[in-house]
């Protein structure tokens, strides 16, 4: 026969099959991992082509030097002389006010060279097109972002107060490429010129303000600069590398939880591939051999089905490339504010690492288990018990993990991490096998002496007669299970249960940046409202300098914010009520001078121990203490909370501003307003917005990622359902014979579905006290929060699951009990 018929043979042959289980749900499966991961692979692709057109644009210029203190003017005139440009930003939250109405907003000051790079858009009215800037707002004006306008309830040509200030909104901010990104820029922005800052009264010893020196010019005169430049701990010369790491980490991170949320749905899928193939190939076996017997080679027969794998990979893989772009579309528009503007196209490499995920589940999954068919045997025709010998199963598992890990391998980049998840994950299935098949053939001991009821009876005998089959049966449906409780606990709102968990009075606005001159009359205007503050702290931010004399670049930390970052600092004699000391002696913080008390954690992780001497740098002055005490903090008490706690001796030659916070209730929010406009310069944050804020980037976040388990939830289905139709054959023949036995159509429903309902139970069961013990890890070990265990789940979910399988396998298995026995047998044979 010739190619050409061999083809034809195969296309007709799968024309015939087209509307038989096994193929629609291959079919289906591979559509379902084809679209799941090109579109996270287009998206992927896309966001990293944008991050690194758009490096300049991030950054705002092309090096920048950062620092939380104001950077010397000579250094912007040492910049100018080697022909460089220059623009200065400082950046930090407050509170904008309009009457009655206020917000917090993250201010950007800019100077006359602002924007150096990249993109600015302003638009004279809100919602409108933009046009690109090339400088920033004039003086008593101010651009706001659309959010900040609704919040407020104002529109372009209205006032607002910032401090002392009143600025008149002349534009509506569209586009700002260099915006970043922090816990602060959540706020909606609000950019000013420098001088109106300068004359706010905001700006005060130890006010919390990110200083920002823009640059653009020749490397070689950007290498010059930063060769000339001595800069202090607190400051940083930023490339295009590490200018936007925040939002690059972020971006990333987001990246790798959708690529492996994908990959889970590619398992499921391939898992529904193999189970499907194999309950195919047995269908085919009486056809192989007619085949064989019509004078076809081994070779010509396995070409057949090989090509029939390519069709249906064909149209899967067209039909998963259409619904990836909607897909891809769907998480840009989700995602929205928080990507790049203008993504790219994406090259022909991510269409590639998308589309193979479909080649990958074929050859791994589907492949191994229609090889046998070329060896059917023709005397199968004369003899049925003639079967081909099937490939060894701990080869067709070999290939199956291969395949995984290499998939893993592909979206991950992280070989340790895929061999790490695929071995564990392995391990972790063959002992519950294990488990399963030992305890079935224990049980089954047990029981063969007991009268059970005849229903019951005759569902576990077919459960124990094939214990492997059975115990996998179980595992499959367990583990679609659990992925779908684990998943549905951890993406509930957490927020909102620590927001439940806390008292009623918790505080709920921070106030920074008091002066200390400020400090009796804030404390006298609280008090005269009748709102209780905590303590005021004096907070002075320093850096981390060394650790017993070895500094801390010599120490390879690895990776730790600790050192990259200002510590906010305090003392105070008398220890919070949230805090607890774990090691250590803290009387020695009144009695002895030059101690320090280091929060537990953060101690861990750099290394500091009891009787170590750290040393600090902060306004330009060394200083050293010794560590006398660890402490435990209570991080989400909403009370201040600091990592470094110094005896009162420590920070008296520094400048030092105060914190405190306190509880307002709803009917004293004009108390709020009144403190924003007496004390301009003190920072008040009110975390309700903050949270508000917060939940909105969860939420989307969230939905994101939903778009992807929903192809999870998917696959979970394909499983289940080829699960069910992989022992049809089986069950439908005992029924069969059963029925020609005598037993009534009523009585096989029955066993039926106490066969079902034991397979939803015992695999409800399995996937409850799995998600327990997986959830608990994640909370205490990841997310380092109380875990208050499943609760209701527990008295829904078994009679939930066992209802499914029963519902769904008594609709496939209904040709047991409404067509004759006769025709049952005739077809099955």
């Amino acid at each position: 026969m010739t190619l050409y018929r061999q083809t034809l043979l195969a296309l007709r042959l799968l024309w015939r099959e087209a509307r038989s289980g096994e193929l629609t749900l291959i079919l289906l499966a591979l559509i379902l991992a084809v679209t799941a991961t090109t579109a996270i692979a287009l998206f992927s692709a896309r966001l990293n082509l944008a991050m690194e057109a758009n490096a300049n644009d991030l950054l705002g210029a092309d090096r920048r030097i950062s620092s939380t203190t104001q950077l010397p003017d000579e250094w912007q005139t040492k910049a100018q002389n080697l022909d460089l440009k220059t623009a200065r930003t400082m950046e930090f939250p407050s509170v904008v006010l309009h009457g009655d109405e206020m917000a917090l907003a993250a201010i950007k000051a800019v100077d006359d060279g602002y924007p150096l790079r990249g993109r600015l858009a302003i638009s004279p009215e809100m919602y409108g097109a933009g046009d690109p800037q090339l400088h920033g707002p004039q003086p008593g004006e101010a651009w706001a972002e659309a959010r900040l306008l609704a919040l407020l309830n104002v529109e372009v040509g209205d006032s607002v107060e910032l401090g002392v200030s009143q600025l008149r909104i002349s534009g509506v901010i569209t586009e700002e490429s260099d915006r970043g990104g922090n816990f602060y820029t959540l706020s909606p922005r609000l950019m000013v010129n420098w001088r109106d800052v300068e004359n706010s009264s905001l700006l005060g010893p130890g006010s919390r303000i990110n200083y920002r020196l823009l640059l653009a010019g020749s490397d070689d005169a950007l290498n010059s600069l930063e060769q000339e430049l001595v800069l202090e701990p607190n400051q940083k010369f930023e490339s295009l590398d590490d200018g936007n790491q925040a939002m690059a980490g972020s971006l990333s991170r987001a990246k790798q939880y959708l690529g492996l949320s994908a990959l889970l749905a590619v398992v499921l899928a391939s898992v529904a591939v193999a189970i499907c193939a194999q309950r195919y190939a047995q269908r085919h076996f009486d056809i192989s051999a007619l085949m064989r017997t019509f004078g076809l080679s081994q070779g010509q027969v396995l070409y057949i089905y090989t090509s029939q794998l390519f069709w249906i990979g064909t149209i899967a893989t067209l039909v998963g490339a259409g619904l990836s772009l909607l897909l891809q579309a769907g998480l840009i528009e989700v995602l929205g504010d928080l990507l790049p503007d203008n993504l790219p196209a994406a090259p022909w490499s991510a269409w590639l690492l998308g589309l193979s995920s479909g080649l990958i589940s074929l050859l791994g999954f589907a492949l191994p288990h229609l090889m046998p068919l070329s060896r059917v045997s023709p005397l199968r025709v004369l003899r049925r018990d003639l079967v081909p010998v099937p490939l060894q199963g701990w080869f067709l598992a070999a290939l199956a993990l291969i395949a995984l890990t290499f998939l893993l391998w592909l979206f991950t980049a992280d070989v340790v991490l895929s061999l790490g998840m695929m071995g564990g994950g392995t391990l972790v299935v063959l002992l519950l096998l294990a488990l399963l098949h030992l305890g079935i053939r224990l049980l089954r001991r047990r029981l063969q002496n007991i009268d059970l009821p005849l229903a019951l009876r005759f569902a576990w005998q077919h459960l124990s007669r094939n214990s492997r089959q059975t115990a996998g049966q179980i595992i499959a449906f367990a583990l679609t299970l659990i992925v779908m409780i684990v998943i549905g606990v951890v993406r509930n709102d957490l927020l909102a249960d620590w927001q439940r968990s806390l008292p009623d009075d918790a505080p709920n606005v921070f106030a920074m940046n008091i002066q200390d001159y400020e400090r009796e009359e804030f404390s006298f205007a609280l008090d005269s409202a009748g709102l209780r503050a905590e303590p005021l702290y004096p907070m002075v931010p320093m850096r981390l300098v060394s650790i017993n004399d070895v500094s801390v670049a010599e120490l390879a930390i690895a990776d730790d914010r600790a050192i990259d970052r200002d510590l906010i600092s305090t003392t105070f004699n008398r220890l919070p009520d949230n805090n607890e000391i774990e090691e250590g002696d803290w009387s020695l913080m009144t009695s002895q001078t030059q101690q320090l008390s280091v929060e537990a954690k953060l101690a861990k992780r750099l290394g500091i121990k009891l009787n170590d001497v750290i040393e600090f740098r902060a306004s330009g002055i060394n200083f050293k203490a010794t560590v006398s005490s660890l402490r435990t903090v209570d991080w989400g008490s909403m009370t201040p909370n600091f990592y470094m706690v110094f005896s009162a001796d420590v920070l008296v030659a520094l400048p030092t501003s105060y914190l405190t916070s306190f509880y307002i209730p709803v009917e004293k929010q004009t108390a709020l307003t009144q403190l924003i406009r007496e004390f301009p310069g003190v920072t008040l944050l009110d975390t309700r917005y903050l949270l508000g804020q917060i939940q909105m980037l969860l939420q989307r976040l969230t939905l994101a990622i939903e778009l992807i388990l929903a192809f999870v939830l998917v696959a979970a289905g394909l499983v289940t359902i080829a699960i069910l139709i992989s022992s049809t054959q089986e069950r439908l023949r005992e029924g069969a014979v059963l029925r020609t036995l005598g037993a009534s159509s009523g009585r096989i429903r029955q066993a039926q579905m106490v066969e079902f309902s034991l397979l939803g139970g015992v695999a409800g069961l399995l996937a409850l006290l799995g998600s327990e013990a997986i959830c608990y890890g994640l909370y205490t070990a990841l997310l380092d929060i109380p875990y208050g265990g499943l609760g209701w789940l527990w008295l829904w979910l078994l009679p939930a699951t066992m209802l499914v399988l029963v519902a769904l396998g008594t609709l496939l298995m209904r040709r047991a009990v409404t067509v004759a026995p006769l025709r049952v047998l005739r077809e099955l044979d």
